[in-house]
């Protein structure tokens, strides 16, 4: 999935095409307004890379559910869902996450999902969790409740096959939450890769045995949008799962946010009032109408 990224995009096609085990065949779903990244394909055109045009700024989860369509309707049996700038890190992700999935099939897993990172959600209060390193020591693959999207998803195609698709009103965040929580509904199994991710980690020099990753994104002006969506969506979400007691955590703590935001500046609290309050107000409206583009510049992966 692309969107007016053409020369992020074509790297990250390169990087798909070095690696050991390389996709058979490539779809770009194109969100873009302009048609820059369509002539900067047009060298690549070919049987095993095509290219989509969306027409529209679908988000994320727009462009992810047209994408895994499209690729299940062509007899694939798993599709990796990918960003424009977020691709493997190095050229065996691929051979050593097939080489799992064929481990657990063998043991007659259901797989549905399986990924190079993932995480939990607490029951309690709804958030995501990852996992500390302790939870990956000495295993190949552990079980999970959510890969995200920019995470080296690779999804089974049968799951695609049963109507199981991410929900293109949500646009932007936690899209992947909500796919997977279907899957697992379904009865789909999720892993996630457990030895590459810990190997990764130490890479970090994050060695710690109790050590797992923590969001510090509340202050920064820069993804005020991207906690708007994901804020709205994750009520949304807890709401469908019957998921009543996060539900009402997750509201209290927005509430919390909307004047917690002041202490950093006047500026960002505003800011972050508005979004907060927003997101609150469109959840019990059911409204999704909200398509700002977030900002979601290209970052160093790091665990």
């Amino acid at each position: 999935m692309t969107f007016e990224r053409p020369e992020i995009l074509l790297k990250s096609i390169r990087n798909l095409q070095s690696q050991t085990f390389p996709p058979e065949y490539i779809l770009i779903v194109d969100n873009s307004a302009s048609y820059d990244t369509q002539n900067a394909l047009k060298e690549f055109i070919s049987p095993s890379l095509e290219y989509y045009r969306v027409g529209y700024n679908s988000g994320p989860a727009g462009g992810a559910s047209m994408g895994l369509i499209k690729v299940a309707e062509k007899g694939y049996q798993w599709i990796y869902w990918g960003d424009d700038d977020n691709p493997p890190r190095n050229p065996q992700v691929f051979q050593d996450l097939f080489s799992r999935i064929r481990k657990l099939e063998e043991q007659q897993v259901n797989l549905g999902i399986y990924g190079g990172k993932g995480g939990t959600i607490n029951k309690l209060t709804g958030r995501i969790r990852s996992l500390k390193n302790k939870d990956l020591l000495n295993k190949d693959a552990v079980e999970v409740d959510m890969v995200a999207g920019g995470q080296t998803m690779l999804v089974k195609a049968v799951v695609i096959r049963k109507h199981i698709l991410p929900e293109e009103r949500l646009f932007f965040g936690f899209e992947d939450l909500d796919f997977s929580l279907k899957v697992r509904a379904a009865g789909f199994k999720i892993f996630v890769d457990a030895k590459s991710w810990l190997k990764a980690r130490l890479e970090f020099q994050n060695s710690g045995h109790n050590y797992r990753p923590v969001d510090s994104s509340f202050g920064n002006e820069k993804k005020l949008i991207r906690d708007y969506y994901s804020n709205r969506n994750l009520l949304y979400i807890l709401l469908k799962n019957k998921l009543y007691f996060p539900l009402s955590f997750q509201l209290l703590k927005s509430f919390a946010k909307m004047f917690w935001g002041f202490k950093f500046s006047g500026s960002y609290g505003k800011k972050n009032f508005f979004f907060q309050k927003k997101a609150i107000q469109d959840f019990f409206k059911k409204d999704f109408s909200f398509k700002e583009t977030p900002n979601k510049p290209q970052e160093k992966v790091s665990d």
